[in-house]
């Protein structure tokens, strides 16, 4: 089909996930439910829409980050679905759904004859009324319309939703990262963009064909591809790289055929993009990026909590950071760790794991304002992940047990906590007994 290969060549690496979508959501039988699941821009989202729309299948799209109440959901999957437009002034849905018994109602009496529901981040169901998701399951059923279809789009297995009681098991269609391949075949699409953004900066038009830029994305992704998979991030690093990778060419310093001399000016480049990753902050790292980063205030502290937990053992956190944990006898060892050279220091070797509650312990102690814990911490700490300055080691929906990792530097978190006048060096076991 003329469709499907379209598709297949918008979206390189996928043709196996749109070829199911095709079966499953056929013309002459549909799933009545698909879980779609894999990691964070790995096309998921992009691909079902561009099917849903391809087929030119009654569709509503709902992204349970924005729809976060039940009555919310559920008016808008009612909205989308009948093509009703929101009076800015005058903001009513096409029909009041306070539960699932009124959606159920209304969605009966739009008589729809084909329809496809998608649930994006569908884990936060979880979060949701309990009879949520096993309605969505089975919703042909209840509803009584025997051509609609639901599809969940998750970054999490459907095991993990932890279901209490019997429910319909979804269809699975899972995707996996792209492969190093893959992932060039996708950024090469965009090399009419880097070609015009090249003409844009240098004066003279310097052309390139599309074989050399092939040849950068191989050079690219040999210092990216270990550390970031991320398919958004990495289509905005090539671009914002690619004009930096040929000024020697612009400036007659070498030709495009030197592939080493072009590797030696760009690699350090590379390298400190690599340490702002998400931060969009092109050519700075350390000191500049953190300068650059606004963060709210409460939001610095947990940055500097975390640091502090990466790279302080967890047994001298009494030590650190309570006033009166009693004198401390001097010991071979800490004479020892005087002499400490910088390959051994705890902030050379490396970020290690700490736990939520851990964090909150060591942001209360050097906060010097009592704030209550609140949902707006949390956020912060959701902010702090999605900014990639802390790595989250587990499920990110359950907070017990929860593991993060701090990413920033040294010399990035002696910026932020100068910005609020806190010293980090007295509280860092390396430099605490100096």
């Amino acid at each position: 089909m003329k469709m499907l290969e379209g598709l297949i060549e918008r979206f390189p690496g996928r043709e196996t996930q749109i070829e199911m979508l095709h079966n499953l959501l056929g013309d002459d039988a549909a799933a009545d439910a698909i879980f779609v699941h894999g990691g964070p821009s790995v096309g998921k989202t992009s691909i079902v829409k561009a099917f849903l729309e391809e087929k030119k299948f009654k569709h509503a799209v709902a992204n349970l980050i924005e729809c976060y109440s039940t009555k919310i959901l559920l008016e808008t999957i009612l909205n989308e679905l009948t093509s009703h437009r929101i009076d800015p002034t005058d903001p009513q849905p096409v029909a009041k759904c306070d539960n699932l018994m009124d959606f159920l109602n209304n969605l009966s009496n739009f008589q729809l004859k084909r329809a496809v529901i998608v649930l994006d981040k569908a884990e936060q169901l979880r979060n949701m009324d309990f009879n949520l998701l096993p309605s969505f399951l089975r919703l042909r059923e209840l509803s009584g319309i025997p051509s609609i279809s639901v599809i969940l789009i998750s970054e999490i297995a459907f095991q993990k939703f932890n279901i209490k009681g019997n429910v319909v098991d979804p269809v699975k269609l899972p995707f996996p990262q792209y492969s190093k391949e893959e992932i060039i075949a996708i950024l090469a699409m965009d090399f009419d963009g880097c070609s015009k953004l090249l003409q844009e900066h240098y004066d003279d038009a310097l052309e390139v064909d599309v074989n050399f830029y092939l040849n950068y994305l191989n050079v690219f992704l040999s210092t990216f591809y270990r550390a970031c998979r991320d398919l958004c991030e990495l289509r905005y690093m090539a671009r914002i790289n690619f004009v930096k990778y040929c000024e020697p060419i612009h400036r007659k310093d070498c030709s495009a055929a030197d592939s080493m001399a072009l590797w030696r000016h760009i690699a350090p480049t590379l390298k400190s993009s690599l340490e702002v990753l998400y931060l969009r902050f092109s050519g700075q790292s350390g000191a500049l990026g953190a300068q650059a980063l606004e963060l709210p205030f409460y939001a610095k502290y947990l940055l500097i909590a975390a640091y502090l937990a990466s790279y302080n053992p967890a047994k001298d956190d009494k030590r650190l950071f309570m006033k009166h944990h009693g004198k401390k006898t001097k010991t071979m060892k800490d004479v020892k760790a005087k002499s400490k050279v910088s390959e051994q220091l705890s902030t050379q070797l490396g970020p290690k794991p700490f736990s939520f509650d851990r964090l909150l312990a060591i942001f209360y102690a050097i906060l010097d304002d009592k704030v209550g814990f609140n949902n707006n911490l949390l956020v912060q700490v959701s902010s702090l992940v999605e900014l990639q300055l802390l790595t989250s080691l587990s499920d990110n929906y359950n907070l017990d047990g929860q593991k993060y990792k701090c990413t920033v530097n040294f010399e990035f978190i002696q910026t932020i906590s100068k910005m609020v006048g806190f010293n980090i060096r007295k509280y860092l076991s390396d430099f605490s007994h100096i």
